[in-house]
């Protein structure tokens, strides 16, 4: 039997391997006080909206009162605190969504609106969103479905956020070069062994330059110019909050947290976080054991 030949055309796609994680997923009621501490999450967007009563955000230096209704979208890398004030009461949900695509992810750290109040074009469009995936969370709800939710809060940010925004964005190469400093400053925070001799707080960003190839100046100017904060201050940060969720997340002992994160003794890690929280981290256990802790551990970060 013959055998015809067949003209065969087509046309191939890279294959992608795509993964939402949902992080840090709560809804809560809360009295007048500070809800949570000033923080960052290193690669992960959050969406906040309140159900009910009113707070406020308070983001890099600015304040937005978020009344009922009303959407707060904080970017990776923006430090934030949220407080409700004195007399006041709100209940509001909050998300934290890592791997958000690349594109998005620059839209999202060049924008510079983060409230978006009931009435807004963006906020009709994913408020009703965020109320299902409330309700499928609540109903425990297939995977399949909640994904689906979080992907179309996904699209239609990126379908509202002004793409204008690129034009001033960071060529691609420098902001590859800044997310590799940032996931290197992550790498020496989450170190399993207390820091080699030559890896000192001295000369820690010398050593991440040298690795990368490029100037310690050079280091500085594009990791500042991509996340409005040195790389010292970055790494002040996340060392504070790997302290704070382990002592909150962990039974580990003040000591081997200490080594954990690069400080030589416990004497001097203790009077370290003393000055970032105003308490030691025997009384921060003790007092904070019982709150919701939702900052981003360092090993989600590395993923």
């Amino acid at each position: 039997m013959a055998v015809k030949s067949v003209n065969w055309q087509s046309q191939t796609y890279p294959n992608r391997k795509i993964e939402l994680y949902l992080h840090g997923m709560h809804m809560a009621s809360v009295g007048s006080g500070m809800l949570c501490d000033r923080h960052l999450h290193h690669r992960m967007l959050e969406l906040n909206l309140v159900l009910e009563g009113s707070q406020t955000a308070i983001i890099g230096s600015q304040h937005y009162v978020q009344q009922t209704g009303d959407l707060i979208a904080i970017p990776p890398m923006r430090l934030h605190e949220f407080m409700v004030q004195p007399f006041e009461e709100a209940k509001f949900f909050v998300i934290h969504i890592q791997n958000v695509g690349r594109q998005l992810m620059q839209l999202l750290s060049k924008s510079e609106t983060y409230l978006y109040p009931v009435g807004t074009e963006l906020n009709d469009k994913i408020r009703p969103v965020l109320l299902r995936l409330i309700d499928l969370l609540q109903e425990n709800g297939s995977q399949n479905r909640i994904m689906h939710a979080c992907a179309e809060l996904l699209i239609q940010l990126e379908e509202d956020l002004n793409p204008d925004v690129m034009n001033d964005a960071l060529p691609q190469e420098e902001h590859n070069l800044a997310e590799q400093i940032a996931r290197e400053i992550e790498v020496l925070t989450f170190s399993v062994e207390p820091w080699d001799e030559e890896i000192q707080p001295a000369n820690w960003l010398e050593v991440i330059s040298q690795k990368l190839g490029i100037s310690r100046r050079h280091c500085h100017r594009v990791f500042q110019q991509a996340y409005r904060m040195s790389p010292r201050q970055y790494f002040s940060i996340i060392r504070q909050q790997e302290a704070m969720h382990m002592l909150l997340g962990s039974s580990e002992t003040v000591e081997k947290i200490a080594h954990r994160i690069g400080f030589e003794n416990a004497q001097s890690f203790i009077r370290q976080f003393t000055k970032w929280t105003g308490m030691t981290p025997g009384a921060f256990r003790k007092k904070e054991h019982n709150n919701l802790n939702y900052l981003t551990p360092l090993e989600l970060a590395r993923e």
